[in-house]
């Protein structure tokens, strides 16, 4: 082979790299959707509308936690050489309350089935 020729194969096998590197991006993702919708097989579905309503009372839930009580916060301060005052740190500290304060307000949207329940129900009615 001459230089040319071996230009042109250069050239030839860059362009089928470059294709196959396409194939490969799509594969993966298709190979990523395919997971997920694995994945999601088992979860509980919800409907748009119970959806809507799980995420009003989340987002009201936080809108109504009191973020503003200093009590909820550990705060640091330091002290710069010119005898300035400085906050360091600042720690949101009452994480529960404000997740048990979420989960009583979900709770209270959703009944909560017990598993034997569940168990109960996907069983045939035949045995």
């Amino acid at each position: 082979m001459n230089k040319e020729e071996l230009n042109k194969e250069i050239e030839k096998l860059k362009v089928s790299l470059e294709a196959h590197e396409e194939q490969v991006k799509d594969l993966q993702h298709d190979l990523g959707t395919a997971t997920q919708k694995l994945e999601d097989l088992d979860k509980p579905k919800l409907t748009n509308k119970q959806f809507d309503a799980l995420h009003r009372v989340i987002e009201t839930s936080v809108e109504n936690f009191d973020f503003s009580n200093s009590d909820n916060y550990n705060v640091e301060m330091g002290m710069e050489y010119d005898n300035k005052v400085y906050v360091e740190a600042i720690e949101f500290e009452n994480h529960a309350d404000l997740y048990e304060q979420i989960i009583k307000d979900v709770e209270s949207l959703f009944g909560v089935a017990d598993e034997d329940d569940e168990e109960n129900e996907s069983k045939p009615l035949s045995e």
